[in-house]
C-alpha cells in the first residue's frame, strides 16, 4: 500500500449504511472505469447482452453507458461491491428501468390551471 493510501473496509462501511462514501471512493471509481471500459462504454441492456429477468429493451439499439450498477444490491451483498463480476454498464435510462424508477423520470407533469381573478 501507498503512503497515502487509505484502506477502508467497503463491505462494513456498506453495512453500517456509508453507501455515500463508498460511491465517492477511489476504489469505486477506479473499478467503475475498468468495467465501462471492459463493456466499451455501450449499454449492455440494450444490446441484449444483458437483463435482470424481470425487464427487457423494447428494441436493440447501440446506446453509450455512463452509468455502472451491482447486479446484487450492495445493501444486500455488501461484500460484493466491489466485485467487478456483479458490475454491468448501463445508461441512464437503462438504469432507471432496472431500478423502477423511469414512470416517475419519464412522467409529464400536468400543468395545473388556475382561474384568474380581478
Amino acid at each position: 500500500m501507498g503512503r497515502n493510501k487509505k484502506y477502508h473496509n467497503w463491505p462494513e462501511e456498506i453495512s453500517k449504511g456509508h453507501t455515500n462514501k463508498f460511491y465517492h471512493s477511489t476504489d469505486w471509481k477506479k473499478l467503475r472505469e475498468e468495467r465501462l471500459k471492459l463493456d466499451k462504454y455501450k449499454c449492455q441492456f440494450f444490446l441484449g447482452k444483458w437483463n435482470d429477468g424481470k425487464h427487457f429493451p423494447d428494441k436493440i439499439k447501440l446506446v453509450e453507458a455512463n452509468t455502472v450498477h451491482h447486479i446484487i444490491p450492495i445493501k444486500e451483498r455488501p461484500d460484493l461491491a466491489l466485485d467487478i463480476n456483479n458490475l454491468i454498464s448501463l445508461s441512464f435510462e437503462a438504469h432507471e428501468i432496472i431500478e423502477e424508477r423511469q414512470r416517475w423520470t419519464w412522467r409529464k407533469k400536468k400543468k395545473l390551471l388556475t382561474k384568474e381573478r380581478w
